[in-house]
């Protein structure tokens, strides 16, 4: 099964910032140029294939990816912009021995949903990572 933490280390992975910058679960001190990923808190129905969970080739997993930058909308939604496209783009991705086949962005574009009480511009991606269920 992919983990939150797996999808953690991918986007650390990626250099936007500092791997002890991107967060997994809770977003502590909210230090400038973070990232937080969450699982989704709407979540996928339930499904499985005819023959039981051991007969899937594939699950899902729903993330929430929080960018909490700095002061500037235009920095903060560059990031944003620069993240989600790299994000949609990946094919067939390798992660903490995990096969991540591709990533469905849920919404077309990152979500701006303000500032925080320090004035810290923040934007969201959600995304279905769709990942080889080989074992689970």
């Amino acid at each position: 099964m992919l983990m939150l933490e797996d999808v953690r280390d991918l986007v650390s992975g990626l250099g936007f910032t500092d791997d002890s910058s991107v967060y997994m679960g809770k977003l502590d001190a909210k230090q400038d140029q973070s990232i937080g990923v969450y699982n989704l808190k709407r979540s996928a129905p339930y499904t499985v294939a005819i023959g039981g969970k051991d007969k899937e080739s594939y699950g899902t997993k729903q993330i929430s990816i929080l960018i909490h930058w700095n002061r500037s909308m235009r920095d903060t939604e560059a990031v944003a912009a620069e993240l989600f496209d790299k994000l949609a783009a990946m094919r067939e991705v390798r992660i903490n021995e995990k096969q991540i086949k591709f990533i469905h962005p849920l919404v077309d574009q990152p979500v701006d949903v303000g500032t925080d009480d320090n004035g810290i511009y923040e934007m969201v991606i959600e995304i279905e990572l769709i990942y080889e269920r080989k074992g689970d």
